[in-house]
């Protein structure tokens, strides 16, 4: 596959993240910039309540006037998506799991059987489960939580097994939960329920071996994928956990990692992984192919977000559609962006005068 033209060029374009419901831009937002077979696009991000409400008409602002925004997010870091209509944020500053609900255009909390708010000392990754269930890891207690579809969690698992665990992943083929297990340098997997079944790797810098995973994800053929943070590596796995191969470097130069933090596969076996100290996600394909690298710091001022701007990004989340949904932490919000398959370019073609080009780039 051929490397893609990658940008870092951020564009100047300025959206409110507090002052009104966000509108659809005239102009669409586009990787690589500038070129005539755009790969990725800028959606929106959300930040305020109103950001995850449907927008009201301009009469209705007019008559009613415009709410100050009221934030979602304190301290966001891991982030799961149900489909494209829904996702969930693991929130150490607020304790809680914080779930939007993009089709009902709500935010939700867990909450314990009897309807109080369910909070975590230090939540740190969150996988849904395929019934719309789920899990929350506790990095501070090496726990791991379990919730129905209700939202309500319903026990928990891995206390004084796990160490320091952060990202998860659900296996809905073989009903297992997978865990990066940081301090202990492998991936624990669990049944369903939150029996131990078995280990993978160990510490080390060879292949199969790990030197604090923190993320972890499925490729369209089942293939595990694996950030092996500290050795700034991506790691492939058979599903019998059987090293296949890896690929990554640490290093300033697009396609290398400065401080990865999560990673997310979508269906059509594009890698995406945060490098948090360079303010950036890179793209690769599942054989280790660089792609793209989007991103670049912008540091959110009066409420104002660069498209494709981001201050320590961490989680990441992708699905089989290509929506992908970024966590960027020190803005406090989520950005969503979309690989450009064939069905959405067909549900949303692109007009000769719809690709924003900032006026100082050059091809």
């Amino acid at each position: 596959m051929r490397v893609y033209f990658a940008v870092l060029l951020l564009f100047p374009l300025l959206l409110s993240a507090c002052a009104s419901p966000i509108t659809a831009p005239k102009k669409r937002f586009f990787w690589p910039i500038g070129s005539q077979q755009p790969k990725i696009e800028y959606l929106k991000f959300y930040a305020a309540e109103q950001d995850v409400r449907p927008p009201e008409s301009a009469l209705a602002q007019a008559i009613l006037g415009i709410e100050p925004g009221v934030a979602i997010f304190a301290a966001p870091r891991g982030i799961d998506s149900f489909g494209n209509t829904r996702f969930a944020v693991a929130d150490i500053g607020k304790r809680q799991l914080l779930i939007v609900d993009l089709q009902a255009h709500e935010i939700r909390t867990l909450h314990d059987e009897d309807g109080n708010t369910y909070r975590f000392p230090m939540p740190m990754g969150v996988a849904f489960d395929d019934r719309g269930g789920g899990y929350v890891s506790d990095t501070s207690t090496g726990t791991i939580y379990r919730f129905n579809p209700d939202e309500v969690v319903i026990g928990e698992f891995g206390k004084g097994e796990l160490n320091r665990p952060n990202g998860l992943l659900f296996d809905p083929r073989q009903r297992q939960l997978y865990v990066a297990d940081t301090l202990n340098h492998q991936i624990a997997v669990y049944s369903a329920d939150g029996k131990p079944v078995r280990r993978i790797g160990k510490r080390g810098s060879g292949p199969g071996e790990f030197n604090f995973p923190l993320d972890l994800d499925f490729g369209p053929n089942g293939e595990l994928v694996v950030l092996d943070s500290l050795n700034s590596r991506v790691q492939v796995f058979a599903a019998d956990g059987s090293f296949i191969r890896m690929f990554g470097e640490r290093g300033t130069a697009l396609g290398s990692f400065m401080l990865p933090k999560s990673l997310a596969v979508d269906g059509f076996g594009h890698v995406y992984v945060t490098d948090s100290r360079a303010h950036r996600f890179v793209i690769f394909d599942l054989q280790g192919n660089y792609l793209l690298t989007i991103g670049g710091r912008s540091v959110v001022v009066g409420g104002a977000v660069h498209p494709g701007g981001f201050d320590f990004p961490q989680g990441i989340a992708a699905d089989d559609s290509g929506s992908i949904f970024v966590v960027d932490a020190l803005s406090k919000m989520v950005h969503r962006f979309q690989f450009l398959s064939p069905s959405y370019l067909q549900q949303n073609p692109i007009g000769a005068d719809g690709i924003y080009i900032p006026a100082d780039f050059k091809n």
